[in-house]
């Protein structure tokens, strides 16, 4: 029964650490999507390098703006350029000629006051217009908070389910000493006497599964993350260095949680005689 137990909380604290780990990087590729929501505020075409640089230093000074990135008119030309590709020699004898505007490129600290502060750039002397994309930004809002909030039911009811699990496969070693139990009983043993030795056996159950498991997760998530970062390019996945600590010590606790609730509750029933 102790071995069953074993792999019982083995197991649950496996499928644990995996979606810990899944959440951990759902969150963070939820900041990535934030961070390359940006606004981009464009400057008149008359302005000199000294009004440029005056209004860089006014949108820095603006609420919310985490970083910004000017790019002048040569740059901008240079960069429309690289996007054209094998079509870019449309351009042939334009480079010096100045059709395309000053910019400056907006990260935002917090993309729910994207409006508020796309309102605060525009009332900037010298911003002839702001560009954001607030579609995208809506989007990227509901699947942040879909993912928080998704990640904290999820938690709650792993935890429910492992405790349960782990409750009724103890319940199967508490049977067994069920005579046992009651004779201590009888002879006038304390209840606290008699479920203490069962939460020690459910906490080392629960450490001896965390050991197992938090291994098997620690070997496996580097193959795993260079197979999905070889087919999703797109984002970084947050590296096992990072997230040791964080996966260590919830998985840890996870464990004792499980085997001292699941012992406590099994027990329970028989000390009533």
């Amino acid at each position: 029964m102790t071995v069953a137990s074993f792999i019982t909380v083995t197991c649950a604290l496996f499928l644990f650490g995996v979606f810990l780990l899944v959440t951990l990087n759902l969150n963070d590729i939820s900041r990535q999507i934030e961070s390359q929501c940006e606004i981009q505020a464009y400057i008149y075409m008359t302005a000199d390098d000294a009004t440029e640089q005056s209004i860089c230093a006014e949108i820095s000074k603006t609420p919310n703006i985490e970083k910004i990135e000017f790019e002048s008119k040569e740059q901008a030309f240079t960069n429309f350029k690289k996007k054209l590709g094998n079509k870019s020699y449309i351009l042939d004898g334009l480079e010096g000629q100045e059709f395309l505007r000053s910019s400056v490129k907006i990260t935002l600290k917090d993309i729910n006051l994207t409006q508020d502060t796309v309102k605060a750039v525009r009332k900037i002397d010298g911003v002839e217009e702001v560009k954001h994309h607030q579609d995208l930004v809506d989007k990227v809002i509901m699947f942040t908070d879909v993912v928080k909030r998704g990640s904290i039911i999820a938690m709650l009811i792993l935890l429910i389910i492992a405790v349960f699990i782990i409750k009724n496969t103890i319940k199967l070693s508490v049977y067994a000493r069920e005579k046992e139990i009651h004779i201590m009983k009888f002879v006038g043993a304390t209840d606290h006497f008699i479920r203490m030795p069962f939460v020690y056996e459910g906490v080392m159950i629960g450490i001896l599964g965390f050991i197992v498991s938090f291994l098997i997760i620690a070997f496996g998530y580097g193959a795993v993350i260079s197979t999905v970062s070889n087919m999703i390019s797109l984002f970084e996945f947050i590296p096992l260095q990072k997230c040791v600590l964080v996966l260590g010590v919830s998985m840890a606790a996870f464990g004792v949680i499980m085997g001292a609730a699941g012992s406590g509750l099994s027990i329970k029933k028989h000390l009533k005689v």
